[in-house]
Order: structure tokens, then C-alpha cells, then sequence
């Protein structure tokens, strides 16, 4: 089951819009003839929809968790015209499986049954250098273990066996301990030049060599709050636009977290959403036999 999840990844996304995929896809489904694929005359997304439920049933891997987060707190509460869902924002030495940003910011870090505890306690301490709200998405047999050994302002969520979320404790609000220094670095020139403009008026008129240093020490004398505010309403600016946004709409349920996640060319995401509807080969043209049951 474990190659399968390489389907949800923004490459074979790739592979879809250049129409390299229909062998892979035949392939898979060849050493799955006992789960009943569709019909090759069955439409991508009916493909995609058969390969994530094998996922969702079978092997519950980090993108399950990403992709329930996706569907059904991101878009099931959030607009792509005000917010924002990532997996881009590094804190220190971690980086967060999802970080949403509407108006303020939330970072969940996934923990399926085949994650360790190992880093967690190293992860929650990056992620409160820049984050306001916290939580540690897992098994629900991981999240009752989690209540007593991670620190009460951070939230717990648990995917539940009909893949549900239910949420064990709430996450406290972090955004005053925040570090501006780890928040600056989070964020991409073009964002700090504008956040320290917002702010003090200017951007400092120095060689680029030194705008980073100058720049920091000037984000560096905002309090926490402030910093992390900044950092919301300008990282939040990289959100979707159409056709992005198109596709993302159009997608099947199954692939909604990849496509809020791919960023290569619009003609790219034009292609897909076409793809989508298509069937995936004409039999006639294309057929891989099926192997024989043992």
C-alpha cells in the first residue's frame, strides 16, 4: 500500500498534466485485483477516489491526516480568498506537517500509528517560537497516551476510525511567547520588506548584502504579538489564484490537500482539471491485463 500514496504527491500531479500517468495508475491497480479497481472508461477522479479509500481503509499514512485536515477544518471553515494552508513555514530545525493561516496562525503536526514520539518534544518547541496555536493530529490511542506527556497549552486532535477529527484539548494560545527572530526568518524577502514598511514607514535604503541584518533588527524591536500579526498577514498573501483555485475546487475529495499544494504553472493546473474529468485510457487503446488470482 505504501506506493500507492506516491500518487498524492505534487510530481505525479505533474505526471497528470503532462499525461504520463495512466501506467503507473494501471500498474498499481494490477497488484490490487482483489480491492476491484474501476474500469480503465472510469474517470481519473473515480481512480483517485478507489486508490485514497485503499489508503483510508488500508494504510493510514502521513497524507491521510494531511488531506482530512484539508477537507475537513481547512475548506470546511476557511475561504481561499482570506486564508491560507501550507506545509512551506520552518520554525528552527522543524517544519510543520500543515500550518493554516487565516487571522491568526495554527501548525499541526501529524503523528500517525507509524510516527515515533521522538522529536515531538524538540518539535512543539520550535513550532511556539513562531505559531500561535499548536496541535498534535494522531492515532485516538496516541492521543490519550499524548495527554500526559506533552504540555497542556498544546492542542490534541485524533483521526478516529470513521476519519472523523475529534479534538481531545483545545490549544492555547501562543503568539505572545513568540520570537521575532525565528518569525523574520520564516519569512520570504519580498514578506519582511513589506512587514517592516507596514510598520516603520520604509524599507532601509542599504546594499543587499545588509538588508537581511538591518531588516531583522528592525523586525527584531516589535513585541511578539506584533511580529507574529505581521507574519500572518503577509506569508497569507501567497494563497491561491486562480486557476490554482479552479483546480482545487474541481478536485475530487481524494486529492484536495495535494492540489492546495501545488504551485508549478497554470497551464499545468488547467491540464489537470481537464484530466480529471477524462476517462482514465480508452481500453481499447491502452490495457494492462489483470493478474490472475492465486
Amino acid at each position: 500500500m505504501g506506493s500507492i500514496a506516491a500518487l498524492f504527491r505534487s510530481p505525479f500531479l505533474e505526471r497528470v498534466s503532462n499525461g504520463t500517468h495512466i501506467g503507473p495508475m494501471i500498474e498499481a491497480a494490477d497488484y490490487l485485483y482483489g480491492f476491484n479497481p474501476p474500469s480503465q472508461s472510469a474517470s481519473l477522479s473515480v481512480w483517485f477516489e478507489f486508490f485514497y479509500n485503499l489508503l483510508v481503509n488500508h494504510y493510514r499514512c502521513e497524507y491521510v491526516y494531511k488531506n482530512t485536515i484539508a477537507t475537513k477544518i481547512f475548506l470546511s471553515r476557511h475561504s481561499l480568498q482570506n486564508s491560507f494552508m501550507t506545509d512551506e513555514i520552518r520554525s528552527a530545525g522543524s517544519r510543520g506537517d500543515v500550518a493554516i493561516l487565516n487571522g491568526t496562525s495554527t501548525v499541526y503536526e501529524i503523528k500517525s500509528q507509524y510516527d515515533s514520539f521522538e522529536r515531538l518534544d524538540t518539535q512543539l518547541i520550535d513550532y511556539r517560537k513562531i505559531f500561535d496555536r499548536i496541535y498534535v493530529v494522531t492515532t485516538e490511542k496516541k492521543a490519550f497516551q499524548l495527554t500526559g506527556m506533552i504540555e497542556q497549552g498544546t492542542g490534541i486532535i485524533a483521526l478516529r476510525d470513521d476519519g472523523t477529527l475529534r479534538t481531545i484539548r483545545e490549544s492555547a494560545s501562543h503568539k505572545d511567547f513568540t520570537d521575532p527572530a525565528s518569525i523574520f526568518d520564516s519569512m520570504r524577502q519580498v514578506e519582511y520588506c513589506r512587514a517592516i514598511a507596514e510598520v516603520f514607514g520604509y524599507v532601509p535604503q542599504v546594499p543587499n548584502s545588509q538588508l537581511y541584518r538591518r531588516a531583522k533588527e528592525m523586525f527584531c524591536s516589535l513585541p511578539p504579538h506584533s511580529a507574529h500579526d505581521l507574519m500572518v498577514r503577509h506569508i497569507k498573501r501567497r494563497g491561491k489564484k486562480r486557476p490554482f483555485v479552479e483546480l482545487i475546487e474541481s478536485a475530487p475529495v481524494s486529492l484536495k490537500h495535494v492540489c492546495l499544494n501545488f504551485s508549478k504553472s497554470t497551464t499545468m493546473a488547467t491540464r489537470i482539471v481537464a484530466r480529471l474529468k477524462e476517462p482514465l485510457s480508452n481500453e481499447k487503446v491502452f490495457s494492462v491485463p489483470a493478474r490472475q488470482a492465486q
